[in-house]
């Protein structure tokens, strides 16, 4: 009886795993003001710096006063998950929600962004090109790393394999992009990936099509604005933190954005 009673529970906690991960055949009609700030690279420049890295990467001092200023003025972090709930099934938000994510998977974000938020209390969401996971440029994950960010409080996403433009390539070719990058990080976290971002924030209705096909639950666009829509839920928008903003434009930002 033991036995049959144990197999019972494993089989209801199964369904309950799969209940977490569906989507509801009509998403209700309604919005929620969450701000999504997009991230991708906290630590010093490169050592020959170009444009873009230049405007994507964020001094740790300064991200780490963004985030105190976050907590100074009771925002709550959360995450892809409780904004899915919140979405989906009406569950609340805390007051004041922000949702903090990064995109590619560069290992300065173990370094110098992870303390800030493992001590502010803060949980965050990583996109990752898995890719150069483990590859030739040591400025981005390896696998070891990429386990210790999710252990530290991230959520991980897919950003593709390759960070390819999908509007752009094949609708074959887009369709690898979007679902082989999501099996390699599920086999190799060992948990499920239903969260995604577009490479440059580049989609369209194919596309969305495409990531709903693959079994996402939500995707991030780079479209600016804090109003997320529950019919939507593969076009959520976000605001980039560019190295320029400092503090006193990341402030000016959320300001706006209330």
């Amino acid at each position: 009886m033991r036995i049959v009673a144990l197999l019972a529970a494993i089989a209801l906690g199964a369904v309950v795993a799969v209940l977490v991960l569906t989507r509801p055949h009509h998403p209700p009609g309604r919005s929620i003001d969450v701000p999504i700030l997009m991230y991708h690279r906290v630590g010093r420049l490169p050592a020959v710096p170009t444009p873009t890295s230049t405007k994507l990467t964020v001094q740790p001092s300064v991200f780490a006063a963004q985030m105190e200023w976050l907590a100074r003025h009771r925002f709550h972090a959360i995450s892809p998950q409780q904004l899915y709930d919140a979405l989906e099934r009406r569950k609340p938000l805390p007051s004041r929600p922000v949702l903090i994510t990064f995109d590619d998977g560069y290992r300065d974000v173990l370094y110098n962004a992870a303390p800030v938020l493992r001590r502010l209390g803060m949980p965050a969401a990583a996109f990752i090109i898995t890719d150069r996971v483990d590859g030739p440029d040591i400025s981005f994950l390896n696998w070891r790393e990429l386990r210790s960010l999710e252990q530290d409080g991230f959520t991980i996403g897919s950003h593709t394999v390759h960070h390819l433009r999908l509007p752009s390539i094949s609708p074959a070719q887009a369709r690898l992009e979007v679902s082989q990058s999501r099996g390699t990080l599920e086999r190799h976290l060992g948990r499920p990936v239903p969260w995604f971002a577009y490479p440059d924030g580049a989609t369209d209705p194919a596309v969305v099509q495409l990531v709903h096909q693959a079994g996402y639950l939500l995707a991030f666009t780079t479209q600016r604005g804090s109003t997320q829509y529950a019919r939507e839920p593969f076009l959520l928008h976000r605001y980039e933190i560019p190295r320029s903003d400092g503090l006193a434009g990341f402030v000016a930002l959320l300001h706006s954005a209330q």
